[in-house]
């Protein structure tokens, strides 16, 4: 029987800015790692057959990365956030910006999401996933309580790509041969 490429269940381990210096590897998670798309059609109606569709086209595609951080680097929380950390009296925090009208694709970079076995990358690029561009939009669900475990749920919102060789690309399932951990 086939399996798919990046195996049929288990974690990953995913790294954000794959290729470029400062790649960063966003560190656990706790809960779902959804990678989706949807694709959206519009039907092609006649008079003749009502509201039943004699045709579609498509119309476009979206994709989305949803990844439930727990027990973040404060390296990941300040990219994620889009924040800045700060250092006073030896204690690093981290101001959290408003960021109105920024171009996220323009602030996108590659993702890279590897399968993991027995808490190791699985070392075969052909079972990675690439997404070309891609920028965390952040959430905070910081729950106290006596049970329930914080997590900062970030959606990456994916792009088509607009880069030479990548136009109308959302990115690869599998990676070439020789591809390396940080794209570097």
């Amino acid at each position: 029987m086939p399996k798919l490429p990046m195996g049929d269940k288990g974690p990953c381990e995913i790294i954000w800015g794959y290729g470029e210096s400062g790649a960063l590897y966003l560190g656990d998670y706790f809960g779902q790692v959804i990678l989706g798309e949807t694709t959206e059609t519009s039907p092609i109606e006649t008079e003749a057959n009502g509201n039943a569709a004699v045709d579609a086209i498509f119309i476009g595609a979206g994709m989305t990365l949803d990844v439930p951080l727990t027990r973040p680097a404060l390296a990941a929380l300040e990219a994620v956030l889009m924040a800045t950390k700060k250092t006073v009296g030896g204690s690093d925090y981290l101001e959290i910006p408003n960021p109105v009208g920024c171009s996220l694709y323009d602030l996108s970079k590659s993702v890279v999401i590897k399968p993991l076995c027995n808490g190791v990358v699985d070392p075969d690029p052909s079972t990675w996933i690439q997404i070309y561009k891609a920028h965390p939009v952040p959430g905070m669900n910081l729950v106290f309580d006596r049970a329930t475990q914080r997590i900062f749920p970030v959606k990456f919102l994916i792009f088509v790509s607009q880069e030479s060789g990548q136009e109308g690309l959302f990115g690869t399932l599998g990676m070439p041969s020789g591809s390396t951990e940080y794209g570097l």
